[in-house]
């Protein structure tokens, strides 16, 4: 019977040579590599100096999981900080400011609230 150390100290270790380098990662599908589309995510973004170091930490997650010996795993386990990266520079729809458009008019209940407080017993009250 095995502990809970100790399988625990396996499945680290059969993660960690999941995440381990390959020796040639050229034998890969291009269209499945995630640091082409990382790179020209970051390009896009016309990112200023500040903001260097983070977008090479996305690279370097990116190249990690295109290497590992299985890059699903790899995806597994580095997936979420990749797109917590990507999401701090808002190179992700959520994570952008959403864009409202420019109202000419107020809507009905804006319109209702401002006669409201025209009304004389309200203006009496908050005087």
């Amino acid at each position: 019977m095995t502990t809970s150390a100790e399988r625990m100290k396996r499945l680290r270790e059969r993660q960690a040579a999941a995440l381990a380098p390959v020796d040639d990662p050229g034998q890969r599908d291009p269209d499945e590599l995630l640091l082409p589309s990382v790179d020209a995510t970051i390009e896009a973004l016309k990112l200023g100096p500040e903001h260097e170091a983070v977008a090479q930490l996305a690279r370097r997650y990116a190249a990690a999981i295109d290497k590992a010996k299985d890059p699903a795993a790899a995806l597994r386990a580095l997936g979420p900080s990749l797109t917590k990266i990507l999401q701090e520079l808002q190179a992700t729809p959520a994570s952008r400011p959403a864009k409202r458009p420019e109202r000419g008019t107020p809507n009905r209940i804006a319109a209702l609230r401002a006669a409201h407080a025209q009304h004389p017993a309200v203006r009496k009250r908050g005087a």
